[in-house]
Order: C-alpha cells, then structure tokens, then sequence
C-alpha cells in the first residue's frame, strides 16, 4: 500500500504497479481504501474520495478507465478536468458533488427510467437539459446556441456522428421533407414518376429503433437549427402527438399523411432513445407565432451571452481578455437603452470574427456589429444618439464601465 500511495501523489502512473491486469499488489483492487488515502497524502485536491470502480458507466462518461492507472488516474483525471472547466468551484467539493450525481444515475437506472444513462450528466452548467428529451436553446444572436447543441450531442452519443441528425428549418420546409411525401424520381428512361420518400426525421427515428432492436442502448440525437424559422404545425403535422416526451415509443404510434400508400400497416412512433434539440433566436419576429401546442412540449432554456464568453478564450488567445472587455461593456450599456433589454445582447460568435478582419476593431464595430444594432434601433427615439453611445461602450471610452450582471443563467454554459 506504501508503494502504492507513493507512486500515486507523484502521479506516476506508468509505474508497474498501476497495472490493474498485471500488478500483484494485494491492495491495487480496493480503491475505495485508497483513494481515500491518496486524498489526506496529497498536496491540494487531485483526487475524489470515492468508489470509482462502483458505477462504472458513469464515472466513464467523464474519463474512460484504462488499464494502466485504473481507477487512481480515472480520479485524478476528473478532478483536473472539471476543476479546469470550472475553476470557481471549490475542488474538495467536487468529489461530494459527482458522487450524488452517480446516485441520481444508479437510480434512474434502477427505476427503469425512460432516461438513457448518458442522459444523466452533462456539464454541471447545463442541468436544465436534463431533464427533457426535447430542448429548446434560445438566446440573443451568436451566443453559440447551434455550438451547444452539437456539443451535446456529441456527449450524449460519445461523438458517434451515425447517431446525430441536423436540419435546419426555413419558410419553404414542410411535412414531405420532414417526414414524409411524394417525390419525382427519374425511370432512367427519361419520364418522370412519383416515389413515396421518407424524409429525414423519419429515416433517422427509423436508424434508432433498428438500433434497440439489435440490443443497443445508443442515443440518438437530432438537432433543429433555427426551430421556428418554419412553419412547426405543416412540418410535424400528426407527431405533435408523437414527439410529446409521455408518448415516446410505441405507444405513441400514428399512421402518418401517406398511410394509405404504404407496403405495411406498420405504424411511426419516435423512439425513447431518440432526443431532439431545437434552437431558436430570442429577438427573431416569427418566434412570436411558434405553436403553442409545440411549445408545451419542449423545454426552453435561455443561453445568455454572458455564459458563452469562454468560447473566445478558445479562439482568441491572448486578444480574448481586451474582447471580453469590449463584449461586457457593449452589452452593458445595451441593457441599459430603453427599447432594449437582455435579449438584445451581442453574442461571443460575433467577436469571433476578428481573426477575418484582423483584429481591427473598427472593421468588426463598422461591418458586422453596427448593421446589427441599427437593426435593434431602427425607428426608436434619438437612434444616432443611442448608437454613439454603444460605439463609445464598444471603444471602452464610456464614463463607469460596467461589469456584467449575474443573471442566475450560468446553467447553460458551454
């Protein structure tokens, strides 16, 4: 055991010894002991002082556990992980934290919850996207929302892409293109006849229930970019009835538009391991007339600007603080016009585009963050004035800069 904690607060996991088929240590196999023991003898909080070997499936949706280190360097992974992830959050908390996640996980599982496993986690930030099999991300343009859902899809599918479906909607979209419908398909003789074509959200659900047939236990995620662009009640048409989480599966069967044209009586239904992940632009006229019956059945969660400036970091480098700086402080003084309010804020993606203008800020202020806000500002009161002042806010030269205020929307981070 001495080797064995010696070797661990070192992080020298190479070490023979954290060979989890081969090592004959006696004590290699009883992590809980352990690992608790490498939490008192190392410096700081490298480690969770916790089982990592009990619920296996979901300590691997963070770091997979390998062979060499086992569970020791599966622990220390983690930790380094979310601590680097979430630097505000206090490390000797986090094993506490995860450990009542792994709960909530073992028992949905238990429960027989309709819930996947890999539904259980995602970001500690995200928690409201949980809860639901069908999401809404709205937000204030370019705060990343498209970004997001893909990112959680890949997690929810562990970047299996066979196992993700994307479709933008616009005004022209509509149930035979969803769907199902009739399309043109040429003989090869050069006449032209009439084909009954699955559309792509029925082709995918199709994808996911050979999959549960097969045994698998695979997620499945669409996603739907600009969600109510379209025209929601001519695109789903009868799976408004399908698509509500209390009627996934076969007990949600319908006979859709073109039953009759059918080779089967074989009804659709979208399965339980299918998830759909919509997004939608806060400020955008046509969210007004989104469907209300469509609305009871998604989950709205706001993603604000403010959440989404970490992406910047990423991009940007060492030019992402002054960023930062200018995107806070435009948004700032955006709050405080009289016509505008929160859903009015410039996302982070806009600032990303200082890599195609070389970091000129006047080109980014006079090409792609100008036309936006005499859109927002166009037939309001004092519009030049009101302008001036979010060009001033832009250039850091407005009187009292102000720091972002803490909008309690942080769980829709990354």
């Amino acid at each position: 055991m001495y080797e064995i904690i010696k070797e661990g607060i070192r992080f020298n996991f190479e070490n023979p010894i954290f060979d989890m088929k081969r090592s004959t240590n006696e004590f290699i196999g009883r992590s809980a002991m352990v690992t608790k023991l490498l939490c008192i003898y190392s410096e700081g909080d490298p480690f969770f002082g916790v089982n990592i070997n009990s619920q296996k499936e979901f300590w691997n949706h963070f770091v997979s556990q390998t062979n060499q280190g086992g569970p020791y360097l599966q622990n220390h992974k983690i930790i380094e992980l979310v601590s680097k992830t979430y630097p505000e959050l206090e490390p000797s908390k986090l094993g506490t934290m995860l450990f009542e996640y792994s709960k909530l996980f073992m028992e949905n599982k238990e429960d027989n919850s309709t819930m996947d496993s890999s539904n259980n986690f995602r970001h500690q930030l995200t928690q409201s996207l949980l809860k639901s099999p069908n999401l809404i991300l709205r937000g204030a343009p370019g705060t990343g929302k498209t970004r997001l859902a893909k990112d959680i899809a890949k997690e929810l599918t562990n970047g299996n892409k066979d196992q993700i479906g994307f479709v933008q909607f616009h005004p022209s979209y509509d149930y035979t293109d969803f769907v199902e419908g009739l399309r043109p398909v040429s003989n090869g003789d050069g006449t032209i006849e009439f084909k009954l074509e699955d559309g792509i959200f029925k082709k995918f659900c199709q994808k996911a229930r050979d999959a549960k047939k097969t045994g698998g236990q695979d997620n499945f995620v669409f996603i739907i970019d600009e969600i109510n662009r379209g025209e929601i009640s001519k695109i789903f048409g009868e799976l408004f009835f399908s698509i509500d989480p209390g009627y996934r599966g076969e007990k949600g069967c319908v006979s859709t538009q073109y039953a009759n044209l059918h080779e089967t009586d074989e009804k659709f239904y979208i399965p339980e391991n299918v998830y759909i992940i919509g997004t939608m632009n806060d400020i955008d006229r046509s969210v007004d007339t989104f469907d209300f019956a469509m609305r009871r059945r998604f989950r709205f969660v706001e993603v604000t600007a403010e959440s989404q400036v970490g992406m910047l970091d990423d991009v940007l480098g060492d030019e992402a603080k002054e960023a930062k700086k200018r995107l806070r402080n435009l948004n700032a003084a955006i709050e405080n016009i009289q016509e505008l309010n929160s859903h009015y804020h410039i996302g982070p993606s806009y600032f990303l585009k200082l890599k195609d203008v070389d970091f000129d800020y006047e080109l980014l202020w006079s090409d792609y963050l100008k036309p936006l806000l005499e859109d927002y500002l166009r037939g309001s009161y004092e519009e030049t004035e009101t302008l001036e002042t979010l060009k001033n806010a832009f250039d850091l030269t407005n009187n009292g800069q102000t720091e972002p205020q803490d909008t309690g929307d942080n769980d829709a981070n990354h």
